[in-house]
């Protein structure tokens, strides 16, 4: 049996607004010891609110839906969790919805949530490998009257807010840190290149090899996707190049280069650099540990949640907002000062 707020008035000999006050506005005027009867009577009745009976009233379910692309994905699940702690600690409810990079999944994911009636909505997957494709994810999203905040895998949509790692400078300072290290010949391992994610790293990389004069190099280029096999595919074609270093766009791609290693009785660091992109949580603790640049998913989860709350509070007149975070070099022990 589920009671009702009536349910704690009558127990607690009070009225249904005396504990309306009291479990919702700590600076009403009702008494200390009014505010503990109300309290005692919830909780010997386990008594909790019905959300959606205060929806009905408020027009507000304090849930929010989060679509992401797979839930296999390490850096994912470290996303969506530290989203869902950020909305928790909010006092809001997160639902998921997993689309496998699907845009029929998506569209659906988008009007299940909004049928649903939660409050505001969190994309990690807007941009698809077809173009046509991430044109019905941005119809679908701009004809839907909920807040949606797009983030990781993004297409530029200027209705709606924005947060994202900043790829260029990650891509630049990934670069520059081998070359510091003294690596000339460094190997690129790319991810799926119709993300401009993969493009402003591969950017940002180039950048970093201009200002130190030295020239980009095609043939050192490997187009991969996020997967570990494309670390083990792009090898082989890398060593034989020359390379010394590798910048992998994501750590699972360098997990596939470490695989790979073990076929040519290579060693990491000693014969080949090696520094990824997420910063997830193996990386910490492979051997040797893989120097990354931390996607700092905890303060742009915080953001995220933040940033869609204040949009259910405030409507969606204001113009979209777009917040960058600067990725962190972590140095481990994957890299090493080459002489020469």
């Amino acid at each position: 049996m589920r009671y009702t707020i009536k349910d704690v008035a009558r127990h607690a000999g009070v009225s249904v607004a005396t504990v309306s006050l009291a479990l919702n506005d700590p600076d009403s005027a009702i008494s200390e010891r009014t505010r503990k009867s109300v309290m005692q009577a919830v909780q010997e009745l386990n008594y909790r609110p019905n959300r959606l009976a205060i929806g009905l009233v408020t027009k507000r379910t304090h849930t929010l839906g989060l679509i992401i692309p797979e839930n296999e994905s390490p850096f994912q699940a470290a996303f969506s969790s530290q989203i869902e702690i950020a909305a928790t600690e909010r006092g809001y409810t997160l639902i998921f919805g997993t689309a496998n990079h699907c845009i029929q999944r998506t569209v659906h994911h988008l009007h299940d949530f909004s049928d649903r009636g939660v409050d505001g909505m969190i994309l990690t997957e807007s941009a698809f490998s077809d173009a046509s494709d991430t044109d019905v994810c941005i119809s679908t999203i701009e004809r839907l009257r909920v807040p949606i905040v797009l983030t990781d895998r993004v297409a530029e949509v200027g209705t709606k807010d924005i947060v994202r790692v900043n790829d260029f400078k990650g891509g630049y300072e990934a670069v520059k840190y081998l070359i510091d290290s003294g690596h000339r010949r460094i190997g690129l391992i790319t991810g799926p290149l119709w993300l401009e994610n993969c493009v402003q790293r591969l950017e940002g990389s180039r950048q970093a090899l201009a200002d130190a004069g030295i020239p980009f190099d095609d043939s050192l280029m490997y187009h991969g996707d996020f997967l570990l096999q494309s670390g083990i595919d792009a090898l082989p074609f890398l060593l034989g190049k020359g390379v010394t270093a590798i910048f992998a766009f994501n750590d699972m791609i360098a997990f596939g280069v470490y695989k790979g290693l073990r076929n040519y009785h290579l060693r990491i660091p000693e014969d080949l650099s090696v520094i990824g992109f997420d910063d997830i949580f193996f990386s910490e603790i492979i051997d040797p540990p893989l120097t990354s640049m931390e996607f700092p998913i905890k303060y742009m989860a915080a953001a995220i949640v933040d940033l869609l709350i204040s949009r259910i509070g405030n409507g969606e007149q204001q113009p979209a907002q777009m917040i960058s975070f600067d990725p962190a070099l972590k140095v481990r022990g994957s890299t090493k000062w080459r002489a020469g």
